[in-house]
């Protein structure tokens, strides 16, 4: 079965755990057998808000999960924004990507004074104030955004994610941002370091082919897709080395045999 052929599971949140408010079938379940098996788990998601709210609402579902567990496009952005050594951020997002900037020892600032401008979801962002973040960055702050996922998943459907205002500051700027999120590197390294192991010994599980899949291949991790979302052919980077229909698929003997190339076991 899959479950015995990795050390750590990176679990995609919205669409693998939870859509809306409910948990997907046998979610709950699964965590606490790999749990019980003895693997690591890490939770990554672009979501860019606190970690301490991620936590809370895998709890609401009934899954455990430490912080340390935890990855977001909030965490991953702000440890990125330290190590490039930036002290004064604008930041259009909600509140909990400012918390992670302004625990990391960054200040908020504003067009006239922000070493970088960084973009993650915010519902009251204007025509206006992406007008001004723009020119900011014409002037030289650095275009840094917590991902680019152009939807997430709702009970009602997709609906635009944070990549739309992204694409509407680099049209403004003229400017390419630097990504943290997936399906990019900063996210996958910060997960990477956090568990001391091999990438051969570790499995992706997402929705999402074009961020999931890519970002673990990227980061020579094998990756599962978890529903029936279309993917390419053979040879490129966004085709899954095999799928799930729900988590509990994981302990099924029989679903080995639908993983293309599977690391070796220990």
């Amino acid at each position: 079965m899959i479950a015995s052929q990795f050390g750590c599971f990176f679990f995609d949140l919205d669409g693998v755990l939870y859509v809306g408010g409910a948990a997907t079938p046998g979610a709950v379940e699964s965590l606490d057998t790999l749990r019980s098996m003895g693997k690591h788990i890490r939770f990554l998601t672009n979501n860019p808000t606190t970690r301490i709210r991620i936590a809370d609402r895998l709890r609401g579902h009934g899954i455990a999960a430490g912080m340390d567990e935890i990855i977001t496009a909030g965490s991953a952005t702000a440890k990125y924004l330290a190590a490039e050594g930036i002290t004064k951020a604008w930041v259009i997002g909600e509140q909990g990507l400012h918390r992670e900037i302004e625990m990391a020892g960054i200040s908020s600032a504003g067009e006239e004074d922000c070493e970088a401008v960084v973009i993650g979801w915010d519902e009251t962002a204007t025509l206006a104030s992406v007008r001004r973040a723009a020119l900011a960055i014409r002037k030289g702050a650095l275009f840094i955004a917590t991902n680019i996922d152009r939807t997430f998943p709702t009970p009602e459907g997709p609906v635009a994610g944070v990549g739309a205002l992204a694409e509407a500051l680099r049209t403004g700027s003229g400017k390419d941002p630097v990504v943290v999120g997936k399906p990019f590197e900063p996210m996958f390294r910060e997960a990477l370091d956090s568990v001391g192991l091999p990438p051969d010994r570790i499995v992706m599980i997402g929705d999402t082919p074009e961020v999931d899949i890519l970002g673990a291949h990227r980061a020579g991790i094998t990756a599962l897709l978890m529903g029936d979302a279309d993917t390419p052919g053979g040879g490129d980077f966004r085709r899954p080395d095999g799928r799930i229909a729900a988590l509990p698929d994981l302990f099924d003997p029989a679903r080995k045999t639908d993983l293309w190339h599977l690391p070796r076991t220990d």
